[in-house]
């Protein structure tokens, strides 16, 4: 008999912004091994764990980066269960819109503010 699991690959990436009021938020890569919060329809590398901190320009910081197998993510509204979802505006999961970049499936029904969980499939999604 075989045991489900919930593996999650979880990298360590630079940061020098302040993002420990971001936990569970959608990030994507800028500049040198960099990430900062995703904008609506980004492609993002992944979420946010709940172990951030304060980095600064001067003083970078390397915080850990949901990316693989089953990330978990806050949600900027309701989202259906088997919907395909991206990042919106604030770097939250909402469902995915024509012409953006989906971040992955989710894997049940949440409600704003709710940290849900998703199948990582990164995708571009195009309906038609």
């Amino acid at each position: 008999m075989s045991t489900p699991s919930n593996p999650t690959l979880v990298i360590t990436r630079r940061c020098d912004a302040d993002l420990s009021s971001s936990a569970w938020f959608l990030v994507k890569a800028v500049g040198d091994n960099d990430i900062d919060l995703a904008g609506a329809g980004n492609l993002c590398i992944g979420a946010l764990t709940n172990d951030v901190a304060a980095g600064t320009a001067s003083i970078p910081v390397h915080v850990p980066v949901q990316c693989g197998g089953m990330i978990k993510a806050i949600c900027g509204g309701s989202i259906t269960a088997n919907t395909l979802v991206m990042a919106d505006s604030a770097g939250e999961a909402v469902t995915a819109t024509t012409g953006n970049y989906a971040i992955g499936i989710a894997l049940g029904t949440f409600v704003d503010g709710e940290i849900g969980s998703f199948l990582w499939a990164p995708s571009y999604y195009e309906e038609g």
